[in-house]
């Protein structure tokens, strides 16, 4: 019987871009184990064992944990390799980086989006309030990056629009901590309805202004998932002023 690691191997392997390389199918398939939580945070993993559980050879594997390492998702420690387990600093400080980037890119938006552009965004929201009810947290978490991305797009900024792919690795992860709770569902998908309103009607000061608390508010609540997993070691000042940084973006929209 076939594991579900061999499944979604299989299911790549299968799919019409079938000269995709071994190592980029194993570092998807494991990368997606890590985002839905299925190789949990601070779990042991050897190469051998992704091997054996892929069923191909150690070399991809191998390719694909040094990208993995690279991206922080998973730890070289000296017992061994470990899946990354989420720190409130490195949440709150990703998460201030993200909120000035994506405030930045979301005015810039509201300045050029087209009516194709929202209505693309629309379709994905509606996607998302469908997923929600089935409490389809893997398609929420996909469906949510897709929404951030195609605001990137429609600012048209390379770099930052880069910037933001380099932290995706680490955001996916935390996207399902923030979301796995009712209630935050509902309000990060009312807050993705509120910023559609905005950008259609291209008033970039307030689509800002909400994206940089819609942000935080998210950083917020990873920061406080972990807390219930992790306490805070005693005299944690760099953990507490970083997320100071992140309370102190979260200015609601309506205020302007």
């Amino acid at each position: 019987m076939q594991t579900c690691m061999q499944v979604r191997m299989q299911m790549m392997t299968d799919a019409p871009a079938a000269v995709t390389p071994r190592y980029e199918q194993a570092y998807e398939t494991i990368r997606g184990m890590i985002v839905e939580g299925r190789l949990r945070g601070g779990e042991t993993i050897s190469e051998v064992r992704l091997a054996d559980e892929l069923a191909i050879s150690r070399t991809p594997v191998r390719e694909a944990v040094r990208r993995l390492v690279g991206q922080g998702l998973v730890e070289s420690t000296p017992r061994g390799l470990r899946v990354f387990r989420p720190k409130r600093e490195d949440v709150a400080e990703v998460y201030f980086l993200r909120a000035a980037i994506e405030g930045a890119l979301v005015r810039a938006a509201a300045l050029r989006i087209t009516a194709a552009e929202i209505e693309a965004l629309r379709a994905i929201h509606a996607r998302s309030l469908e997923a929600a009810s089935r409490e389809n947290i893997p398609d929420l978490v996909a469906l949510n990056g897709e929404f951030h991305a195609g605001i990137a797009a429609a600012a048209g900024s390379g770099r930052a629009g880069e910037a933001l792919r380099d932290l995706d690795p680490l955001v996916a992860t935390y996207r399902r901590l923030s979301l796995f709770a009712p209630g935050h569902r509902k309000a990060s998908n009312d807050e993705h309805g509120r910023l559609i309103e905005h950008l259609e009607r291209h008033d970039g000061a307030r689509a800002e202004a909400l994206m940089r608390a819609h942000i935080a508010r998210a950083g917020r609540r990873i920061v406080d998932a972990v807390l219930q997993i992790e306490p805070p070691e005693p005299g944690a000042d760099k953990a507490a002023r970083l997320i100071a940084n992140l309370d102190s973006l979260d200015a609601d929209d309506a205020a302007l």
